[in-house]
């Protein structure tokens, strides 16, 4: 299986986990209600950081509660009365998340891993399985987009079953979400076509700015990681009115750029437009998502599920496909990973157990 094999098969899961969400989601939903947090924590790191970044601001306006999301290096205190923390990691294996969940032994822990025999699971009281199934490949992508998925579900059933929402507005969120599952597979064949019509461009870059506004910002987050995961050039992530106050001073001919342009009802809709123009005047490798229409073929036209907190469902496929496909081209697909394996083994960032670590000191042969 390849990268793109897995952006393939987005669509398929996302259908698959709202299907199944009651069962999904009923021992978490048993949990929350039961202890009734006053604040929740996502522990999390790399694309499981950005996927917590991207659900947070939704579980928030759910539960009508303050949810954090804080990398496990920073996970040392927490604030509240009866706080709850969840710790994400898709592998569940990432020794800095098994050290914080250690540090934070005596509070109500939650490990949601994507690895039923992750380590991870066994360190805290209670276990939720990320259903996105097998990833092998080192850039995660079905993790990023079922781990926002699940904790949206996570955060609608709990409260629903709380008393927190009201029925008819957890129809109103499922039935958006059920909608942005219809269109999953045409934005993935979109994002192909979109990238074999601008391949030659994409081909060219040698650094890019990713800029959003609002939850978009967490998107570009993730974005940027996948670029410098897999082109193994500088990525960099902006929020948008952020980006006005300086960044924008460094473009130049090398500097490609991609903007995640807000809804139509924004006001800064039309501002990132000509922002996009701009920076299209000194490089033309730029690109956008959010337009409806338009006749320039570096503008990446998706179908939305009309509501800001789907964006992150259309966005991020398009960068997905390229990160996917444009390395393979450049004869450098995989090399980002074996400079990952060669960093782990100096520092050690996944757990290995004690067999596995010795059979990888045995000589070959």
């Amino acid at each position: 299986m390849t990268m793109l094999d897995y952006v393939k098969e987005q669509p398929q899961v996302f259908n698959d986990v709202l299907k199944k969400k009651a069962e999904i989601t009923s021992d978490f939903s048993q949990i929350f209600c039961e202890q009734m947090p006053d604040q929740v924590y996502l522990v999390a790191s790399g694309t499981s950081c950005n996927a917590a970044k991207a659900a947070a601001m939704f579980m928030e306006m759910v539960w009508k509660l303050p949810v954090t999301v804080v990398p496990p290096s920073r996970m040392t205190q927490v604030f509240g009365t009866n706080p709850l923390l969840i710790f994400i990691s898709q592998g569940g294996k990432s020794t800095n998340m098994l050290a914080a969940a250690e540090r934070m032994k005596g509070y109500h822990r939650i490990a949601m891993t994507g690895n039923a025999d992750g380590k991870l699971n066994g360190m805290c009281e209670h276990y939720m399985m990320i259903p996105c199934g097998e990833e092998t490949v080192g850039p995660k992508t079905k993790g990023y987009m079922i781990t926002i998925l699940t904790l949206y579900l996570m955060a609608l059933e709990s409260s629903k079953k709380a008393g927190i929402l009201a029925e008819d507005e957890y129809i109103k969120y499922m039935e958006v979400l059920e909608k942005t599952a219809g269109q999953l597979e045409e934005n993935v064949k979109r994002s192909c076509r979109w990238v074999e019509e601008n391949e030659e461009s994409l081909k060219s870059l040698k650094e890019i700015y990713l800029v959003g506004k609002g939850q978009s910002m967490m998107v570009a987050q993730e974005g940027a990681l996948k670029m410098m995961e897999t082109y193994l050039i500088p990525g960099v992530p902006f929020d948008f009115e952020e980006y006005l106050h300086g960044p924008s001073c460094s473009l130049r001919e090398s500097t490609g750029g991609m903007y995640l342009l807000p809804m139509e009802d924004d006001e800064d809709y039309e501002r990132m437009q000509k922002l996009v123009q701009y920076h299209r005047q000194i490089c033309p490798a730029v690109y956008t998502t959010g337009l409806p229409s338009s006749g320039d073929e570096r503008d990446c036209v998706l179908l939305s599920g009309g509501q800001w907190y789907t964006r992150p469902f259309e966005e991020m496929i398009p960068i997905q496909v390229m990160c996917a496909v444009i390395p393979g081209k450049l004869g450098i697909d995989g090399v980002g990973m074996q400079h990952f394996k060669a960093l782990d083994k100096v520092l050690n960032v996944k757990y290995k157990d004690p067999k596995e670590a010795a059979a990888q000191t045995q000589p070959e042969g």
